[in-house]
């Protein structure tokens, strides 16, 4: 009998650490009407739960209470130790050493040509995490013990074999990541992830997606890719989830990194969009121009961001119609611009979306910006966002 009461504890005890990690924080009379336990159970597995260490109050709040008393929120306490999380992208790589808040304790960054040979980039990113680490005073970069980093994850801009944790995409193939980075030390705590997939889970971390349970992330850059929150987590299928970029949108396209024609990468990159504008410029364009003909009203590259996000909108929405999510959230160095694109892919989303699945669907721009990915890795080597 002491058996089954244990169960039955320890059953509501993950059912309130559930409820506080979907939302955030809470009162113990939001746990109540949560998991329709007693206030009787739930302060006895409250106060086991703050004397554990497990959760802390973390401030008062007076919605809903009477006469104004201020009701005691609830959260669940921050996981110790540092992460260590690396974004290489097609042109730039950034590492940074960042605690469960999302502080960012130490960052390097650098950008490269985006034509550079793989072994190239990566050494770049090799630089940069034995910077980052020894300023971190982490391991052999300074007197800082292996133990404190809890986990490292390194984003790249590739589906993903999860089963060996590696890149799937040809240009990474014979690579051995983990050595080239130089981290073979931490065998056994390096995670490889999608770079689209990284940024989904920083905004639902730490940004954008934050206030829904589930969103589809759509990173719009050099290449185009989508990560999906679902219920709260990160979904990647078998690795190839939300690779949204190498769907096929033109017929008789130009010939893709993939292999394939005319996918979505082609036409609404900010490498396609660079190669449309090119023609009406005498100088060679960067991506810096787009962003300055963005901002000045250049009537041009507004209408070329408005087919971009049409097309992506279009792409993406046989998704947003199967998963009824609640929001879409627009990130990546294009996706940044909002205006224009953003209006496009939310036109395309109305027009070609199940109607009810977009009612109430709300889109936005990405507010962690040029580090949702490092964001992204840091949650997850913190199990912030389950995946």
């Amino acid at each position: 009998m002491t058996g089954r009461r244990d169960a039955v504890r320890e059953l509501h005890r993950t059912h309130v650490l559930g409820v506080l990690r979907d939302h955030g924080s809470a009162s113990r009379t939001d746990l109540m009407r949560a998991t329709g336990l007693s206030r009787p159970t739930i302060s006895a597995i409250v106060a086991e739960l703050i004397g554990s260490g497990a959760i802390r109050e973390v401030g008062k709040h007076t919605a809903g209470t009477t006469r104004g008393r201020p009701s005691q929120l609830l959260a669940l306490t921050p996981p110790s130790g540092r992460a260590l999380s690396v974004d290489i992208g097609h042109a730039h790589a950034r590492a940074i050493v960042a605690d469960a808040a999302g502080h960012i304790i130490q960052e390097r960054v650098v950008g490269f040509d985006r034509r550079s040979p793989i072994p190239d980039t990566l050494k770049h990113a090799r630089r940069l995490i034995a910077e980052v680490t020894a300023a971190a005073n982490i391991g052999t970069g300074g007197t800082g013990d292996l133990a404190d980093l809890i986990g490292v994850v390194i984003g790249l801009p590739s589906p993903i074999d999860l089963a060996a944790q590696r890149p799937a995409a040809a240009r990474y193939r014979d690579v051995r990541l983990v050595e080239a980075l130089g981290l073979s030390s931490y065998a056994g705590r390096v995670s490889v992830v999608n770079d689209a997939d990284l940024g989904a889970a920083g905004e639902a971390a730490f940004g954008a997606g934050a206030r829904f349970g589930t969103f589809v992330y759509v990173k719009i850059s050099y290449g185009v890719g989508a990560g999906l929150i679902l219920g709260g987590r990160l979904f990647q299928g078998q690795g190839y989830a939300g690779d949204i970029g190498h769907i096929r949108v033109v017929d008789e396209g130009e010939v893709c990194l993939c292999g394939n024609r005319g996918c979505l990468e082609t036409v609404a990159s900010s490498g396609a969009l660079l190669k449309a504008l090119q023609p009406a410029h005498d100088v060679p364009l960067g991506f810096a121009d787009l962003v300055r003909l963005a901002d000045s009203g250049d009537r041009g590259t507004q209408a070329l961001l408005g087919d971009a996000g049409r097309t992506i909108g279009r792409a993406l929405a046989p998704a947003v119609t199967t998963l009824n999510p609640e929001a879409v959230v627009v990130g990546g160095s294009l996706g940044a611009l909002g205006g224009p694109l953003v209006h496009g892919l939310r036109e395309a989303l109305d027009r070609y979306c199940q109607p009810a699945a977009v009612r109430n669907l709300a889109v936005s721009v990405a507010t962690c910006g040029e580090h949702a990915e490092v964001l992204g890795g840091a949650a997850l080597a913190f199990d912030l966002i389950a995946h």
